[in-house]
């Protein structure tokens, strides 16, 4: 089992090309390549399940304990593979300033896994050293094997950094010139590889470059310098699934596509069928769906298809009323409301399940993890739990009379959110089950009294 992390010193210094660039060139090595995220992020891991084919996991220090995060780690990489493990913001960035819970070191430590960390060398060149410098030693039990400088003039400049950091004894695996060549971003980030085309040609042009400008056998070579991560004894995951007993609808299509495949997972573990449906083109659920699942995404992109889908809308309202577990995250949130109004003031009507409507801000609204305790009983958790997650939207929810928020944030300065209507239950919240497991068995077990009440 050989891995390796991909470090920046900051967010936007090419991590994730660079990473999916590392995973293609690896599997044209015929490696089975497992790429996994740190930190709470949905965009990112899509171009890495591109490029190896196989789906991308997150491993996040903060919302999951040391033995969960073996326990993913060792499940999914596969044997005689090798795990690519992107790192997030900058290498020491995390949940607080005083401490490496959350960050990428963080999770270098809990794993026991090498950092080749990318510097970007734009603007300098013997002060490329202080900075590779104050990386290694600001933590020593991170163990930076490798440097990647990025965006430099050529080779001549490549020569002037490697010069300057000789005497680090970290080795320098290659560089980057200045490129225009570049994945297209907007306001959560990168845009979803969903909603993009010819995405193989451009990991296809940064394979190239990796092959060109990167010592990929000495990378290969760092991998192998890691001790097998063993799953713990009691994993989260149940080893045996329940047979299935409902069916579960998870949306997925251009406009939602956030999700944990653990949670999935976590479902399917109780006895979940998960079906995936569209609220852009299905014209209504499944007749035999017994649950809704809206994960995040970009509703305020896709909110004129959606608002014309009148005919899912009204399945939506009707399969509400009628008591069907409906829950909606941050992107699905705003879709069970009234509608949304986006950056231009344009207002698209919506579910309407919620007496508020989301509208679209200049400005992002938050950003972060967050520790939802729940302030009153719903169908995944009870008054006084819980469950961590994170946050990042751009939007708000008016909220002109309503005081019956689900959940309140006491690391947020006890900020609430989300709303209960019968059923359906919506939040800002991107929760991770697994820092509360029985979320995913009461899920399962409302769509099953749903099932039987229908019967």
């Amino acid at each position: 089992m050989s891995r390796f992390i991909i470090a920046g010193t900051h967010s936007g210094v090419g991590k994730t090309t660079i990473t999916a660039a590392i995973i293609s060139a690896l599997r044209k090595r015929n490696f089975k390549v497992q790429p996994f995220k740190v930190g709470p992020d949905y965009i990112d891991p899509g171009y890495h399940t591109l490029a190896s084919g196989r789906r991308t996991r997150n491993l996040d220090g903060w919302m999951l304990n040391e033995d969960q995060v073996k326990e993913i780690l060792a499940r999914n990489t596969p044997e005689k593979g090798v795990s690519v493990i992107e790192g997030v913001m900058g290498l020491f960035d995390g949940y607080a300033a005083d401490r490496d819970e959350g960050s990428t070191a963080h999770m270098a430590k809990i794993t026991e896994t090498p950092v080749i960390l990318i510097i970007d060398g734009s603007k300098m060149a013997r002060s490329a050293a202080a900075v590779a410098l104050g990386f290694k030693l600001m933590d020593p039990e991170v163990n930076i094997c490798g440097l990647i400088f990025n965006k430099l003039g050529g080779d001549s400049h490549y020569r002037l950094v490697k010069k300057a950091v000789e005497h680090l004894n970290i080795p320098v695996l290659g560089y980057f010139p200045r490129e225009e060549v570049l994945l297209p971003e907007r306001h959560l980030g990168l845009v979803p590889t969903s909603e993009m085309n010819q995405l193989e040609n451009f990991i296809e042009y940064w394979r190239e470059r990796v092959e060109k400008y990167l010592d990929i056998k000495k990378i290969i070579e760092i991998a192998g310098r890691v001790n097998i991560i063993k799953s713990p004894d009691k994993p989260t995951l149940p080893q045996e699934y329940e047979e299935p007993s409902c069916n579960l609808a998870v949306v997925r299509d251009r406009a939602f596509t956030f999700y944990y495949p653990e949670n999935l997972e976590l479902l399917e573990s109780w006895g979940a069928n998960i079906i995936e449906v569209s609220l852009i083109e299905d014209r209504e659920l499944p007749e035999d769906c017994h649950g809704l699942y809206i994960g995040g995404g970009f509703p305020e992109i896709f909110a004129g298809e959606l608002s014309e889908n009148i005919a899912m809308l009204q399945s939506i309202r009707k399969a509400a009323q009628e008591g069907m577990p409906v829950y909606g995250e941050c992107g699905g949130f705003m879709y069970l409301t009234q509608g949304v109004e986006d950056f231009e003031g344009n207002f698209y009507p919506l579910a309407g399940i919620f007496s508020c409507k989301a509208v679209m801000n200049s400005c992002r609204q938050a950003l972060g993890y967050i520790l939802a305790e729940t302030r009153m009983d719903n169908f995944l958790t009870l008054k006084g739990e819980k469950t961590r997650g994170h946050e990042f939207h751009w939007s708000e929810i008016t909220r002109e009379g309503l005081d019956d928020f689900v959940y309140c944030f006491p690391n947020k300065g006890h900020k609430l959110d989300g709303f209960l209507y019968r059923n359906v239950l919506g939040s800002y919240a991107h929760l991770h089950f697994y820092s509360n497991p029985v979320i995913a068995e009461r899920f399962v077990e409302c769509c099953r009294n749903y099932r039987s009440n229908k019967e």
